[in-house]
C-alpha cells in the first residue's frame, strides 16, 4: 500500500462521452480546495462548481469521479489531500491527467478568495496561479467561480500535435472544435530535456522551436496547413499551438489624385509663342 499524505482531498469531475473529445482537449482534475476560515463543505462545493464551469468552456476534458475511484483502487492508492506539486503531479499519472488543480477558499469578512494553482503533471511544473474574489460572501461564489474558469481557459495554450506530413500540406489534430479559424498561425515545437533545479526538483523542459504553420482549411477535428517558417524539419508528434488570431485581408489603399490639390504657374516652351502682354 503506497500514501500520498495530505489533508482535504477528493476529486471533483465530471465526465462527458468519448466521441465527443480530440487528442488535443486538455484532461484535468480538480481537486477539493483547502478550507481556510470556511467550513470544508464550502470549499468542496467551490471545486464541484468549478469543474462544471472549466467543463463548459469546451476547452477541458475532465475526469470522472467513478473512474478516479476504479484508478485508485487498482494502483492501491490510498489519499487524504495534496500538500505540493509534486504530489499532485503524481496524483495526475495516476489518473492519466494532463493538468492537476489544486487551491484553496478563504474568508476574510464578507470576501471569499479563491486561490488556484494549475500543475503540470508531465513536467510538475506551475503552469498557472490565478485567483478570483466575492465581495457579496457564498451569494456571488458562483459568479466569481464562472469568471475564474473563463480566465483559466483564455490563459492555458490550446496544443496538438502534428498528425500527418505530405509534399505541400501539413495535418494538425486541432479544429474548429478547438477554434481554429483559417488563416491563423500555429507554432509548431520540439519537446528536449527535463530541467530541474539545484536541488533536483523538475521545473519545466526545454522546447525548440521547429517553425510555423498557417492553417489553410479547417474540420471539426483537425486542419490542413502549410509551412510559413521552418527552423527544424517538421516530425510526427512535434506539438503544435495556436498563436494568434485569424489573419483578416486588410481593405485596399486607394491612393487619391493630389495634382489638383496645388497650383502650379506654367512655363511656356521656346516654340510657344507668347501672347503680348496687354497695354494700357
Amino acid at each position: 500500500m503506497r500514501y500520498i499524505s495530505c489533508a482535504f482531498i477528493a476529486i471533483a469531475v465530471f465526465f462527458a462521452p468519448h466521441t465527443g473529445f480530440s487528442q488535443a482537449k486538455t484532461t484535468i482534475a480538480v481537486l477539493n480546495f483547502e478550507a481556510k476560515n470556511v467550513g470544508q463543505e464550502t470549499a468542496d462545493a467551490v471545486a464541484d462548481i468549478l469543474s462544471t464551469e472549466l467543463f463548459n468552456t469546451n476547452r477541458f476534458r475532465v475526469i470522472e469521479r467513478t473512474a478516479i475511484a476504479q484508478l485508485l483502487q487498482e494502483h492501491q492508492l490510498q489519499m487524504t489531500g495534496v500538500t505540493d506539486m509534486s504530489q499532485a503531479a503524481e496524483l495526475g499519472k495516476v489518473l492519466n491527467a494532463e493538468k492537476i488543480m489544486i487551491g484553496s477558499v478563504s474568508r476574510l469578512g464578507q470576501t471569499y478568495i479563491i486561490n488556484t494553482r494549475l500543475v503540470d503533471v508531465q513536467t510538475g511544473a506551475l503552469e498557472l496561479a490565478q485567483n478570483t474574489k466575492s465581495e457579496n460572501g457564498e451569494e456571488g461564489l458562483p459568479a466569481a467561480i464562472g469568471e475564474l474558469a473563463r480566465v483559466i481557459s483564455q490563459k492555458i495554450v490550446v496544443e496538438g500535435a502534428i498528425i500527418k506530413i505530405t509534399t505541400t500540406t501539413i495535418l494538425v489534430d486541432l479544429g474548429k472544435a478547438h477554434g481554429v479559424k483559417v488563416g491563423q498561425n500555429l507554432e509548431v515545437i520540439r519537446v528536449g530535456e527535463v530541467v530541474t533545479d539545484l536541488n533536483g526538483a523538475v521545473i519545466g523542459k526545454t522546447e525548440d522551436k521547429v517553425g510555423v504553420l498557417k492553417v489553410k482549411t479547417v474540420r471539426d477535428e483537425f486542419c490542413e496547413t502549410e509551412i510559413v517558417e521552418s527552423k527544424l524539419s517538421f516530425q510526427l508528434g512535434d506539438k503544435v499551438r495556436i498563436t494568434t488570431t485569424a489573419v483578416e485581408t486588410k481593405p485596399q489603399v486607394i491612393q487619391q489624385d493630389n495634382s489638383q490639390k496645388y497650383k502650379y504657374k506654367k512655363i511656356p516652351d521656346e516654340d510657344e509663342p507668347v501672347e503680348p502682354p496687354p497695354v494700357f
